[in-house]
């Protein structure tokens, strides 16, 4: 069946130049990738419909100086946390960029 696609310029020179090095003709390459992509398309709307397996997240046994309850931290605290963390990491990398530009 013949139709007529309006592809923008930059498209079809990609396409022209893939046709090109796959040493095929425009229009295999193009029916070549749609078929792909609908194949891709009808697979992925099947993997939503399956039933998925439900692992549960793996827990971490707190033994180490974050032994605490969650419950005795307010988010001041948690953002109190989190700010303390990425000031550490950062001047670890700010180290460890100067010692190996040495």
């Amino acid at each position: 069946m013949r139709t007529t696609l309006d592809f923008p310029s930059e498209l079809f020179v990609h396409l022209k130049t893939r046709a090109a090095i796959d040493g095929v003709t425009l229009r295999e390459t193009v029916i070549g990738l749609l078929e792909k992509g609908l194949a891709a398309a009808d697979s992925s709307e099947a993997a939503a419909t399956s039933p998925r397996s439900y692992y549960p997240p793996p827990t971490i046994p707190s033994k180490g100086p974050m032994a605490i309850s969650m419950k005795t931290l307010s988010n001041a605290d948690l953002y109190e946390l989190m700010d303390a963390e990425t000031l550490e990491r950062d001047a670890f990398g700010t180290r460890r960029s100067s010692a190996s530009s040495t």
